[in-house]
């Protein structure tokens, strides 16, 4: 009844015999349906009497017999209105609503007419939602081996709205036919019903009663559904070998749920022309156990490829997250989790899920667990094993409290759905482990740890240079070779990186403020190479395109970059925002503060910080050619134990050490810096601490004019630049990294932003879309 509660008709819709045959009613039923079909004024037919009965279920009695009703038959009756096109729901997984709907309308609006949400209809694929045991779709109506709750009625989540700081998808209500018979006799059978106020029962909450839903709700490991990942995570391709698995590896089972519609010989051949709705609709029949393991299966033998420090979530569904704990389907390089908008549910999970494996009445393991945590302090192993949690880090508690015992390692893996990798290392183990409790995904977190490593060692061989015989010229080499490959690394990422964040305007990126490690490089390098055709070198061009750059076409970059800035503060009114283009928010408040007048970032910042900027790029193009690091570069290979080769080395070691130390302190280096410490009061003033290798600190304070910006979260890892002040004494450009994939590649241009129709006083709301930090 939900399902034909929430669909889309039309006009000249009608009840077919398979439906009005297989709903029986009760003895109230059958009053309340005699009294329909006899009435003298406004008589109602007998299939729309009797399926309006079942759509009420119920007053003080039910209407529908549950006992006699044959719920297959309604099925296959509804299915096939369903197949035939005449029952029909919006496709809520991809952005293919959301893109049709950028097509057909130049405005956000929150209603679509009849004829309207007719055409968005024809222009998207048939709806795949789950009501229950029911799975609708191209294919009909069928029954899935899990119980899920996928679906929103008439509403689909389908368009952003104007303000560039609002990342909410906006829903927009679909409208069915109202002169179809069972929707206009509705009011008339409302009517017979009798007295609104009078007393009835929810059926309904019967039903969920029954299941206990409030207690589903509430749990912490198996409410969530990975729908929402599978249809907005996934390329079609990779949708495509989701189900080719699914098909191959589950024992026949969903073979047998999809041979009445699909016959599969070879699952590839069978699903190589099935479309991304046919393809979802298949893939929910499956059992929820049965898809996680396949993701996590997919991903570790790279099938799907999840490049590390990726976490792919759902985008239009973002916000229908699971139960009490709005969990929300993930699934990186260790495969799928679910993760909590609540921050402590990692720390609960790891404590309840750690604690589990020792039963405490049982003396021999209450004293092995008292061996383990025997350095913390407390009266009882209660209260030291509480203490014990609170005071050691998650990776510290798997590895004290799990991984010493393969029966904890082998239970921890059950509970948490680890299936992939358990042979693995320790390390590899707890990585996964962390992952699947929800804790974030830690990658590389100082890529310039090598560089440094190898300029340590070559100052190293050059200072014993002085001294014949205290290594073999062989070692230098080697060393030199791979210090000089990972220095042209460095001034490449650093220079991109440097220009796309002075110079792109990221408040008008469908990505604000986030840098993709290939796209946006390529972005940057774009900008230097614009720079250098307006110098116009009178001896040399330059091609900063190409995938080769050698050691002195970059060392000019920063040259060209720091003289190309100049030139943009000369020009700076060419490059003012239009006043359409600033966010609402900010035209209105003279609160929150919207310091990006420039489609320049360059010319935001603070006059300081422009000054310094421009000065400290140009100095270090100047340091490195006044150290001659591109002919130590070229001749190294040539070298030969003398004073003056080890001077001119020890020279240029120094100039790059200050060069990129200065690249560092200004945040240009594409090193992240990560939150150490948050410091709160009872006033709302909060101080964020974040930090980076070799010494490097930045703090935030809040509140702030500044929070409603789009910036990075500030629980997150990010790109903080302390050299490119936009507002005193510390509101810096930070950016979040984005990895580029077949998941980045599929949400490219999006959102796509549709003109408002309203005013700004309607977008109330306590709390901004865009503010940095959420209390959801």
């Amino acid at each position: 009844m939900r399902v034909l509660a929430d669909c889309v008709i039309a006009n000249d819709y009608t009840i077919s015999d398979g439906i009005n045959s297989s709903i029986q009613l009760t003895g109230a039923g059958e009053q309340i349906f005699r009294d329909a079909v006899t009435a003298r004024n406004d008589r109602i037919q007998a299939k729309e009497a009797r399926l309006l009965c079942a759509l009420a279920i119920g007053q003080d009695d039910l209407f529908v017999d549950i006992e006699e009703t044959d719920i297959d038959a309604l099925a296959v009756a509804i299915g096939k209105q369903i197949k035939d096109g005449e029952i029909r729901f919006a496709y809520e997984f991809g952005r293919y609503s959301y893109d049709a709907f950028a097509d057909m309308f130049e405005e956000g609006q929150a209603v679509l007419s009849y004829s309207e949400t007719q055409r968005f209809l024809d222009a998207t694929p048939p709806g795949v939602q789950q009501y229950g045991q029911f799975v609708t779709g191209p294919f009909g109506l069928h029954r899935s081996r899990s119980v899920r709750q996928i679906h929103s009625g008439r509403r689909v989540q389908a368009f952003h709205c104007s303000d560039s700081m609002c990342d909410l998808v906006h829903r927009v209500h679909l409208t069915t036919s109202e002169m179809a018979p069972i929707n206009a006799h509705r009011d008339r059978f409302n009517a017979l019903l009798g007295d609104d106020d009078r007393r009835s029962v929810d059926w309904f909450g019967v039903a969920d009663d029954i299941r206990d839903v409030p207690a589903i709700l509430f749990s912490d490991a198996h409410v969530g559904v990975s729908a929402t990942l599978i249809g907005d995570g996934l390329s079609e391709g990779e949708l495509r070998q989701l189900v080719n698995h699914l098909l191959d590896a589950t024992s026949g089972e969903l073979r047998s749920d999809v041979a009445a519609f699909l016959q599969v010989r070879s699952a590839a051949d069978a699903t190589s022309t099935l479309s991304h709705a046919e393809l979802m609709q298949v893939a929910l029949l499956a059992s929820e156990r049965s898809l996680r393991q396949a993701l996590d299966v997919l991903v570790e033998t790279k099938a799907i490829t999840v490049p590390l420090g990726e976490v792919r979530r759902p985008m239009v569904n973002r916000e229908r997250r699971s139960g009490a704990f709005g969990l929300m389907p993930e699934l990186g390089v260790h495969g799928l989790r679910f993760a909590s908008h609540d921050e402590g549910f990692a720390m609960l999970r790891l404590r309840h899920e750690v604690s589990a494996l020792t039963d405490m009445d049982s003396p021999e393991e209450a004293e092995e667990l008292e061996w383990q945590i025997r350095d913390i302090d407390g009266e009882t192993l209660a209260e030291r094993l509480d203490t014990f949690f609170r005071v050691t880090a998650p990776s510290e508690c798997i590895e004290r409290l799990v991984m010493p015992r393969k029966t904890h390692v082998q239970k921890l893996a059950e509970r948490l759905g680890v299936t992939q990798g358990l042979s693995g290392t320790d390390d590899e183990l707890v990585a996964r482990f962390l992952w699947k409790l929800g804790y974030p995904l830690h990658d590389e977190e100082d890529p310039r740890a090598e560089f440094w490593r190898l300029h340590e060692r070559l100052s190293g061989l050059a200072k014993a240079s002085h001294t014949p015989g205290s290594r073999e010229t062989e070692e230098f080499l080697g060393t030199a070779s791979k210090f000089f490959r990972e220095l042209e690394r460095y001034l490449t990422e650093s220079l991109a990186f440097s220009a796309w964040a002075l110079l792109h305007d990221h408040p008008a990126d469908p990505n604000p403020f986030e840098y993709g490690l290939e796209a946006d490089h390529a972005r940057g390098m774009a900008f230097v190479q614009q720079a250098a055709e307006e110098v116009s070198d009178q001896v040399m061009t330059f091609d900063y395109l190409s995938d080769k750059l050698d050691l002195y076409t970059l060392i000019r970059g920063f040259e060209f970059l720091s003289k190309a800035l100049v030139s943009f503060g000369e020009r700076a009114d060419e490059y003012r925002r239009p006043s359409s283009d600033v966010p609402a928010y900010a035209r209105g408040s003279e609160l929150k503060r919207f310091p990006f007048v420039y489609t320049v970032p360059f010319l935001n910042l603070t006059p300081r910080s422009r000054h310094r900027l421009t000065e400290q790029l140009r100095e270090i193009a100047r340091s490195l050619q006044r150290g001659k690091v591109t002919d130590i570069r070229n001749e190294h290979h040539h070298y030969r134990k003398t004073a003056g080769g080890v001077e001119q080395i020890e020279s240029a070691l120094r100039e790059i050490e200050v060069s990129l130390r200065t690249l560092e302190a200004a945040g240009l280096s594409l090193v992240e810096f990560r939150l150490e410490d948050a410091i709160h009061d009872r006033w709302g003033r909060s101080e964020f601490y974040f930090a980076a290798p070799r010494g490097a600190r930045h703090v935030v304070t809040r509140p702030s004019g500044y929070d409603w910006l789009g910036l990075p979260p500030l629980d997150v890892p990010q790109y903080v630049t302390p050299g490119a002040v936009f507002a005193e004494p510390n509101e810096v450009l930070r950016f979040r990294r984005r990895i580029d994939s077949p998941y980045t590649q599929l949400w490219s241009n999006y959102p796509v932003r549709r003109r408002s129709r309203s005013s700004a006083l309607t977008q109330s709301g306590v709390e901004h879309p865009g503010a940095e930090v959420r209390h959801t």
